[in-house]
């Protein structure tokens, strides 16, 4: 019948970007089932906590209050597979779009999978621009770029973990280059113009039904500039041995609105170390 808007949970807030998302999944044959909540976007701190239900009893067993330290390390990880599936062998630059927590979380994880140790910066707030620069400069050989249009020319992978609602990043992406998207995992959020993204030529994502509504895809195909049959699940791609010759060499755009197997992975590990 409907559902009542949503309102700020918190009002006379600036640049108000707070969500609270609720997600259940499970894998056909394991022992359980998870169900998350998760929090955050300004004026929050990251917060939130995993529910493990039994699949034969239907009973709780564990609840683990991770306050969204599993939601960051399991989306991190999904963008360390893309960089490592699905970009170039070997990366001579790497670009960062955001200053955040996601942000560390992603260049501690591609550290695992590449080589590289060349990183660009840009981000909205200069401040935080320097802090994390400060922060990492003894792992990455690091400096920031004034413009987005900077990074794209100058990196050939390129990671967005901004929570930004217009586009970032316009004109083309850069030739046999990879761009994993992990900002945009809600309707409405943007990071990439539409023609930037009609200019890839391969697009893989994590759902080929959650893409179309939360995901960076969903303004392109809304308005017609892409179509469904022109984006891949990862999983498919995985299933076919990576980075197959068929995508080798080609422009790539991942985009990761996140899902919730990664959660049923993810709680699986701790149990399982415990």
């Amino acid at each position: 019948m409907g559902a009542p808007p949503m309102a700020p949970l918190v009002s006379d807030v600036a640049d108000y970007s707070a969500q609270v998302c609720i997600k259940s999944g499970y894998i056909t044959g394991d022992d359980s089932f998870v169900v998350k909540v998760a929090s955050g976007g300004t004026p929050f701190e990251n917060s939130g906590l995993m529910q493990v239900y039994s699949q034969s009893t239907g009973r709780l067993t564990a609840l683990l209050l991770d306050e969204g330290i599993l939601t960051e390390l399991r989306t991190a990880a999904a963008g360390a597979v893309a960089v490592k599936y699905l970009g170039p062998p070997k990366p001579m630059c790497i670009g960062m779009v955001g200053t955040g927590v996601q942000a560390r979380y992603q260049l501690r994880y591609i550290k695992q999978v590449t080589e590289c140790r060349k990183l660009l910066i840009w981000g909205r707030n200069t401040e935080k621009v320097k802090a994390l620069k400060e922060e990492i400069k003894c792992d990455w050989e690091v400096d920031s770029v004034e413009t987005t249009k900077d990074l794209i020319n100058s990196c050939d992978v390129v990671i967005t973990t901004t929570c930004s609602r217009e586009a970032l990043i316009d004109g083309s992406i850069m030739e046999g280059g990879l761009v994993v998207c992990i900002g945009s995992d809600s309707v409405g959020k943007q990071e990439l113009s539409k023609t930037f993204v009609s200019s890839a030529d391969c697009l893989v994502c994590d759902s080929l039904v959650q893409t179309q509504e939360r995901g960076e895809f969903q303004h392109a195909i809304r308005d017609n500039e892409i179509e469904i049959k022109d984006i891949e699940e990862i999983g498919h791609v995985l299933k076919n041995g990576g980075r197959t010759d068929s995508i080798r060499g080609k422009s790539t755009i991942f985009d990761s609105s996140g899902v919730s197997v990664q959660d049923c992975v993810v709680s699986k590990m701790v149990l399982e170390s415990l």
